[in-house]
């Protein structure tokens, strides 16, 4: 008895989806990318949910992120969609120790990016401190890259 070319296609598709379902458990970013939902509003990964809420900061409008788990906010304002991230494929991993490392340097990237837009609207003003205020919004920048080459070196 022939197989219909449909039968064949189902098959292979069968095989394809149970080979990467069984490579997904050794593979955190293929779970993530195979159980993600993305909406305009969040993005949902197994159980976790990271809901992007749009806040002044600063004088201009940025993205921070919540990480909810069920009903509960377990972190909030979070400045890097990087950190989000980073701390729901931790707890899907179990490795719940790089958390609070990824928190304060989320919080160090949020201070120094807030002092950056501060020092550039000061500079933009003129006077006689332009100088002062162009040198340490350009200090805040480096501390702005440092803090999220921190984050990403723990993802």
């Amino acid at each position: 008895m022939t197989r219909s070319l449909k039968d064949i296609l189902t098959a292979q598709v069968n095989e394809t989806s149970a080979m990467l379902h069984e490579a997904a458990e050794t593979d955190i970013d293929l779970k993530v990318a195979m159980t993600q939902q993305v909406t305009e509003t969040s993005i949902t990964v197994q159980n976790y949910r990271i809901d992007i809420i749009n806040e002044e900061f600063a004088g201009r409008q940025k993205n921070f992120y919540n990480v909810v788990d069920g009903n509960s906010v377990i972190h909030s304002d979070l400045a890097l969609f990087e950190t989000a991230m980073g701390i729901v494929k931790s707890y899907i991993t179990g490795k719940k120790s790089v958390i609070s490392e990824l928190e304060k340097f989320d919080n160090e990237y949020s201070n120094a990016l807030y002092e950056t837009y501060f020092q550039q609207s000061r500079a933009k003003k003129g006077g006689l401190n332009e100088d002062i205020a162009v040198a340490k919004a350009s200090r805040a920048k480096q501390k702005v890259h440092e803090a999220k080459q921190r984050i990403l070196s723990r993802l």
